[in-house]
């Protein structure tokens, strides 16, 4: 019978314990094991690096990133297809190669944390006289993440003796490095480093999960290697591995993508919540979707003899993609040490709803969506789940049935989720009301408008930024304003533990308009998060304070608050980071007054706050 070796070659790379998760050491192995292709995975910064040491003005370059993220991938595709490398010296002796790069000598370290401590001290003063230009010859190729990186000079100097000539420069470096991997710098400022420092976790783009996913969906092993395979026949029962690999592949009757785009955007919202997926994590996500299979969680994933069975049997339940996307098929000990899955987990996705989502999967209504759906994916819609609703809705379900319902009903949530069109703009049928993030959509169009590559979009930003300055001010009052067009700095007085008041001691900051104080949104380039940021415009340049960094779930709460939840509610720690802002805005407002306008700062003015009819914000003087 046919075996596609394609298979077994992707289930080494999948969650099992047994799996070498595509770890770039191993990847060679396995393809020779295997007798297929190799998946070709993207190496987005290969180019940097081809600009940074192939150049006009050769510099050094440091690639760091999380485990996964193609460190050592990136440089055995630059070692070898770049530097033209001789393939037998890879990977080097003990993690460390040299060569001729252009007539200069490059060192190569591979991974810095495989070195020895003898071998890090044979290297640090060669690659310090490097990074500080004082041997303009000599190139270096660096693999490390944040932590190895600054240990590794941090060690140098407190090993160098006080007040060294030695620990001097080593914590020149130290300093340089810190700078720049705090700032997201790729160049040190005012040139102090002769490095280019590459950061392998901000180079995950929706372009590089498709060529991840393209890599394995596209790959010429699934055409010849299940020829003759019985499944593969018109009429018999679809075999579960490549039905899911057409939902992934958007090859359905409607020729929709949204499989692809809803993963593409829930990794992105991850990423912005502080929760970076790698490339190697990603792998993992689409070889699961493909292979999952939750009928032996010691063997999570499918054979080509077992996809048969449960194509023969009609068992699709077992191999259902949208809950192979969050993990349920490993172990949950397995599961939360996935960066992926420990993510999407995070969403509650299968366990979120709302009334006009389970009135779509309890009464198919509205219609026309409800047979969209069945349309898109035939199999692990009413064919998996009508039987357990009719049983459901006559009252016959046992307790143990009872608790198969709901997990069926959670298993039709994910499908809805991953499947449906919806609205993205938070409306009651939006998918994204089947996670913790409601207003992702609105999240996700948000950044989108801020950082267009021209200008940006003032219309979608404008109407999303309203609806921001009417959760904060909501946040800082403790009241139920409807005020959008200006942020009220409001406070408690004396000592109240409350964290809002109804007092303010600062003029409204107007969102728009000439007053000398603003509120204005913008996109950080570093991270792609959207920040709100106060201005004062008392210079030629405007004065800017600490940003209100919008991670998707801050975000997620001042837009709950604008639409009537209770501030302490939903996330006491967002609160707290609004009040925080407040108090920063206000201090950097006072300093400033009394700096270019003192006569207005030495007595301040205390207002007491009131909501008006039209739900705007009214201060009133009570004096100094």
């Amino acid at each position: 019978m046919t075996e596609n070796p394609l298979v077994a070659f992707l289930a080494s790379y999948g969650p099992s314990p047994s799996s070498d998760a595509l770890a770039d050491e191993h990847v060679q192995a396995a393809v020779a094991r295997h007798g297929v292709p190799p998946i070709e995975a993207p190496a987005p910064k290969l180019a940097a690096m081809k600009n940074a040491l192939l150049g006009d003005n050769p510099t050094s370059v440091i690639l760091t990133g999380t485990a996964g993220d193609g460190k050592t991938y990136h440089i055995r595709k630059f070692f070898l297809d770049l530097a033209g490398g001789d393939p037998s010296e890879w990977p080097g002796n003990g993690g460390i190669l040299s060569m001729r790069l252009g007539g200069r000598p490059l060192r190569i370290i591979r991974d810095l944390s495989q070195l020895t401590d003898a071998a890090k001290a044979q290297e640090i003063e060669g690659v310090t006289r490097c990074l500080l230009g004082e041997d303009q010859d000599t190139l270096y190729l660096v693999a490390a993440n944040d932590g190895q990186l600054l240990k590794f000079w941090r060690d140098a100097r407190d090993n160098a003796g006080g007040g060294s000539e030695r620990m001097a420069r080593y914590e020149a470096v130290l300093t340089a490095l810190t700078d720049m991997l705090h700032r997201d710098l790729e160049t040190s400022e005012e040139g102090s480093l002769r490095v280019r420092l590459l950061n392998l976790s901000r180079a995950v783009t929706g372009e590089t999960i498709d060529a991840v996913l393209d890599g394995i969906l596209a790959h010429k092993m699934w055409e010849s290697g299940c020829e003759g395979c019985p499944q593969m026949t018109e009429g018999a029962n679809p075999c579960p591995i490549q039905m899911n690999r057409k939902l992934l592949q958007g090859k359905k009757p409607d020729g929709a993508d949204t499989f692809r785009r809803r993963l593409k955007a829930a990794i992105r919202i991850a990423a912005l919540n502080d929760q970076h997926v790698p490339i190697r994590q990603i792998l993992i996500l689409a070889v699961n979707i493909l292979l999952g299979d939750t009928k032996r969680k010691d063997r999570p994933l499918l054979n080509c003899s077992e996809a048969r069975r449960r194509a023969k049997e009609g068992d699709y339940s077992h191999v259902n993609p949208f809950n192979n996307a969050v993990g349920l098929n490993v172990r949950p000990e397995k599961r939360r040490a996935l960066t992926v899955f420990s993510a999407f987990e995070s969403f509650g996705i299968g366990y979120e709803t709302n009334t006009p989502m389970d009135n779509l999967l309890l009464d198919g209504a509205p219609a026309d969506l409800a047979a969209a759906l069945e349309a898109r994916d035939k199999i692990y819609g009413a064919r998996l789940f009508d039987k357990r609703l009719r049983a459901y809705k006559a009252g016959t379900e046992a307790s143990a049935d009872g608790e198969r319902f709901m997990a069926a009903l959670e298993a039709q949530r994910r499908r809805l989720f991953f499947l449906m069109d919806g609205s993205d703009d938070g409306g009651r049928l939006s998918p994204w009301h089947l996670t913790i993030f409601h207003h992702a959509g609105d999240y996700l169009a948000f950044a989108d408008a801020l950082s267009n590559a021209g200008e940006p979009d003032a219309s979608a930003a404008e109407t999303i930024t309203k609806r921001l300055v009417k959760g904060i001010n909501r946040t800082l009052t403790g009241m139920m304003v409807d005020e959008t067009e200006r942020v009220w700095l409001a406070r408690s007085i004396g000592r109240a533990e409350g964290a809002s008041g109804r007092f303010t001691t600062l003029p409204p900051v107007d969102r728009r308009g000439a007053s000398s104080q603003r509120l204005s949104a913008s996109i950080d380039r570093a991270t792609g998060r959207p920040r709100l940021q106060v201005a004062l415009r008392m210079t030629e340049k405007p004065l800017v304070c600490a940003s209100l960094e919008l991670r998707p779930l801050l975000f997620e709460y001042l837009m709950r608050v604008a639409d009537g939840s209770l501030p302490s509610s939903f996330s006491r720690q967002c609160q707290q980071e609004v009040r925080h802002f407040a108090l920063t805005a206000s201090s950097f407002i006072q300093q400033y007054q009394q700096r270019f306008s003192p006569e207005d700062g030495d007595a301040q003015q205390i207002r007491i706050l009131s909501v008006m009819r039209d739900g705007s914000i009214a201060g009133r003087d009570i004096g100094a």
